[in-house]
């Protein structure tokens, strides 16, 4: 029995963390940490956590002998700090996208990996879909031929939630991005594992709402990071890739849309339904005349949490994400960013 130290009790831990783990039963969560202390009787009643195993400092939970491995759930800034303390300590990790505020804020933790092997994930949600992960085996299986170009678009309408203030996702200290890294780097991780590794990236970011009022007063303060951003970008192979995300798109409440064509079929998904996938393959028979919408067999399920206990058990996916690939996915988004400030290419 694996036991989970989590750290950070917000929206992504108590809505996505908290309730796969909760099914897995190879795990137990067995601490929790957050400096809001009506958070943590909440969650730890919940969970039936003893009140000496709730924390309101990450390294007491790191160090507590009742944790085998920790998630971290907490803003951006907050990563690197909490993950090179938990490698320190060789506790086994699982860290939120993305991985920092910029690239260079990440060599404390590269350092402490180099010098402490634990095993680790990258919360890269979307490898685990079911759709993601049928559309890589048709990909690696040839079904559509080469593949020629990504195009896709995450749509939101988040941004104007009414009253919505400035949190730490819209300060640039706390977050280093605003939808970009918050969302986009999906859409990167995604990308690069269906269509290969970006090689140059040309974007534009944008900031819409450019004041929100504060948390904790009614003054209002300007808005630091983008709520819109398009890049086009060159991959591997001489494939292109195509993407839009906006947090300001009215009547979308969540819309990801990723198509993948190739030279000899096309792979459609939409995330808000990721048990199904449409296609259409010149060389298959699971579409030779059309494009459909297919149910992705059972054996493509899974939960993200699933993977890290089974990691933790000594069994690894073929497409698990680990530390390795947020720097790469932080390497991508500095150059989106650096590309919109010049308005240039940038190589990566």
């Amino acid at each position: 029995m694996k036991k989970i130290g989590i750290i950070g009790l917000g929206m992504i831990a108590c809505g996505r963390h908290i309730p796969e783990l909760k099914n897995v039963k190879e795990c137990k969560i067995t601490a929790i940490c957050d400096i809001d202390e009506n958070k943590l009787k909440t969650v730890g009643d919940s969970l039936n956590i003893p009140t000496e195993f709730r924390f309101t400092a990450y390294n007491d939970l790191i160090n507590c002998s009742e944790v085998d491995a920790v998630e971290i759930c907490t803003p951006n800034h907050m990563h690197i700090p909490m993950a090179t303390a938990a490698v320190k300590a060789g506790k086994a990790l699982n860290i939120e996208k993305p991985l920092s505020i910029d690239l260079p804020s990440c060599e404390p933790l590269k350092m402490a990996i180099k010098e402490n092997n634990v095993s680790n994930m990258m919360s890269f949600t979307y490898r685990f879909m079911p759709a993601i992960r049928y559309a890589k085996w048709i990909i690696d299986n040839g079904l559509v031929g080469d593949v020629l170009n990504v195009d896709v678009e995450y749509l939101k309408d988040s941004g104007f939630i009414e009253g919505r203030r400035l949190e730490w996702r819209f300060e640039k200290e706390k977050a280093g991005t605003g939808v970009l890294g918050d969302l986009g780097v999906h859409l990167i991780d995604m990308a690069e594992l269906l269509g290969g590794k970006i090689t140059s990236v040309c974007g534009f970011t944008d900031i819409i709402v450019k004041e929100r009022q504060r948390l904790e007063s009614e003054q209002w303060a300007p808005v630091e990071t983008d709520d819109y951003c398009s890049f086009i970008c060159t991959m591997e192979n001489n494939v292109k890739g195509n993407f839009v995300i906006s947090r300001c798109a009215i009547g979308k409440g969540n819309s990801i849309k990723f198509d993948v064509y190739g030279t000899k079929g096309v792979i459609c998904f939409d995330m808000n339904n990721p048990n199904v996938l449409g296609i259409y393959s010149k060389i298959s028979d699971i579409s030779n005349e059309r494009l459909e919408t297919i149910d992705v067999p059972q054996k493509f399920h899974t939960t993200q949490e699933a993977e890290f206990v089974k990691m933790l058990c000594g069994e690894k996916c073929d497409i698990f994400p680990t530390i390795e690939d947020g720097l790469r996915s932080q390497k991508i988004l500095d150059a989106i960013l650096e590309s919109s400030e010049k308005r240039c290419w940038v190589n990566i």
